[in-house]
């Protein structure tokens, strides 16, 4: 059998006596704490450049607001916001328009308007890479609100049809007069006095409540949390299904009902009641 070659042994050796001294080595008073500063002092500085100071959360973020009045004529609204939450109240008298804003960022303050108009839509976009834009716009009743935004809750009042999405928020609607069709990947949804054609409303986590003001077919699904619809007395198609939990169905069952209600969960009671 071949022995290891004389330069492995020699190197093996000298492992073996450097290890023997670091095991034997004693830190003189005050050099333990040098070290431990010293170590201590490498870990955040690499913790710091492996994440950069604002995405660790180390400096908080600065904040703005401030208001806009619109002169030109308004037909609808879109959210066009990568990051940030949209409240609208609708009823404005006069028929004027004002956008508030709330813009927390990092690094430079973003210049200019962040909203514009696009052949009379009012188009509410964002302000860039580490910064969010929360707006409050105030417009006359009745107008269609449409869009998206990836980080951000929705609240809409006295608007006309609702198509929105948002990936991590709520979603509050009251005194909508048009059709809804609402989504959000991880937040609750509520309506209140709603009374377009239809409802349609999503998330994949947080419970569903509704309260239509007029007679309409309701679909509301959700994979984890309750759904309850409170609707005006009429006959109603049903299809009620959950995979843990309780039905509770206090409407008149027609299956030649004009109105269908709809409501899907995988976790969670479902009612279904007569206002």
């Amino acid at each position: 059998m071949v022995g290891p070659c004389p330069a492995a042994l020699a190197s093996r050796r000298a492992l073996d006596g450097r290890t023997a001294r670091r095991t034997n080595y004693r830190p003189l008073p005050g050099e333990f704490m040098r070290m431990r500063v010293r170590f201590t002092a490498v870990v955040a500085t690499a913790g710091i450049g492996m994440c950069g100071l604002s995405a660790c959360g180390l400096v908080p973020g600065k904040t703005f607001r401030d208001d806009a009045e619109v002169a030109k004529k308004i037909t609808s609204i879109r959210l066009d916001n990568t990051s940030g939450g949209l409240t609208v109240h609708g009823g404005k008298a006069g028929g004027a328009v004002s956008v508030h804003r709330s813009v927390t960022y990092h690094g430079d303050r973003p210049q200019g308007a962040t909203h514009r108009i696009e052949d009379g839509v009012l188009v509410l976009g964002g302000c860039g890479e580490h910064c969010t834009v929360d707006y409050t716009v105030q417009v006359p009743a009745g107008l269609p609100v449409s869009g998206e935004t990836a980080d951000g809750g929705i609240d809409l009042s006295g608007v006309g049809a609702v198509q929105v999405t948002t990936s991590n928020g709520g979603i509050d609607l009251d005194g909508v007069t048009g059709p809804i069709d609402a989504t959000t990947t991880d937040g609750a949804i509520t309506g209140h006095g709603l009374s377009g054609r239809q409802i349609a409303a999503e998330t994949s986590n947080g419970a569903i409540d509704l309260t239509p003001a007029t007679a309409q077919s309701v679909r509301a699904k959700t994979s984890n949390g309750s759904i309850t619809v409170t609707v005006p007395k009429a006959h109603y198609r049903v299809s009620a299904e959950t995979s843990n939990g309780d039905k509770h169905l206090g409407v008149v069952q027609d299956p030649a009902g004009r109105y269908r209600l709809d409501l899907t969960t995988s976790n969670g009671d479902i009612t279904a009641k007569s206002a």
